[in-house]
């Protein structure tokens, strides 16, 4: 079906049950919420991603068309998840007052006890009036095939740039080292143990590690987005939320990698010999 706006009517797959038996079916929740939505006998569901493309909300009214080219007004109850294709549930009784026709069923719904459609598809081969049979279980399983590739693409994404932050704080820390050896030798020849010589240096690479954690999640939320955006795709919802513990993650990351480097420094700190002061220019 086409849903009627100012300047453009995109397409999309309306979906008419019984608004008692629709719940057996269908398992909907609210898109912002999570509770889980009930089909009614007024106003309609649309999808997520829908909702987004077209800067529709609940509460909004939109015009849809029946298959028979009649066009009537509805009201959006409420918005649902949806990550793939765009879809529209409607009532019989809603459908039916809205276009005053009868409704012609051209898909039937069926539950399969077994893991796959393998079962069903064996029973209903020799059947004749169906023109194909959609097994959800096999395209659930294929989308996650296609999850599980993608996270293994975001996996090698942090090793990465985990491996670029350990480097640069490696870098970092020998570059300290070696301008301010001088300095070094100076407190050891002053009498300062190694770990207080070492909390000289230690204390602001922890500093740089916490500002730049700090400064980064935020940076790490836009370019969230601005990837989202990069991959957009009209039929397919990807998730552009960053929950707390991605941000716990990132930032222990972060405080693991500047203590293995302090560890790495700790044995070129102890190699500073004393002498080295002497070498300062007055």
């Amino acid at each position: 079906a086409r849903v009627f706006q100012e300047n453009k009517e995109p397409t999309i797959n309306v979906i008419v049950v019984d608004a008692r038996d629709g719940s057996d079916i269908l398992k909907l929740s609210d898109a912002h919420s999570g509770e889980e939505l009930r089909i009614r006998n007024s106003g309609v569901i649309i999808s997520e991603k829908f909702s987004i493309n077209n800067n529709l909300k609940a509460g909004d009214y939109i015009t849809i068309e029946s298959a028979s080219g009649l066009k009537a007004q509805v009201k959006i109850n409420a918005v649902c998840k949806m990550y793939f294709q765009h879809y529209l549930y409607i009532s019989e009784d809603c459908y039916s007052s809205l276009f005053e026709e009868p409704i012609h069923y051209s898909s039937i719904a069926l539950r399969n006890a077994e893991e796959s459609g393998r079962d069903i598809s064996s029973r209903i081969s020799g059947c004749e009036g169906f023109s194909s049979l959609t097994d959800f279980s096999s395209l659930t399983s294929q989308f996650n095939t296609m999850l599980e590739a993608l996270d293994f693409i975001i996996l090698v994404i942090i090793v990465t740039a985990g491996s670029l932050a350990f480097v640069v704080l490696i870098n970092l820390s020998q570059v300290n080292i070696s301008e301010r050896i001088r300095e070094i030798a100076t407190l050891k020849v002053l009498g300062f143990r190694n770990g207080e010589v070492s909390s000289y240096i230690y204390k602001e690479l922890f500093l740089l590690s916490l500002a730049g954690g700090i400064i980064g999640l935020p940076l790490g939320v836009l370019e969230h987005h601005f990837i989202m955006n990069v991959i957009n795709m009209e039929m397919i919802m990807f998730g552009d939320q960053v929950k707390l513990p991605s941000f716990i993650y990132a930032f222990t990351v972060t405080i693991v990698f500047t203590l293995i480097v302090m560890l790495l420094m700790l044995r070129p700190l102890k190699r500073v010999e004393m002498i080295e002061s002497l070498k300062s220019v007055e």
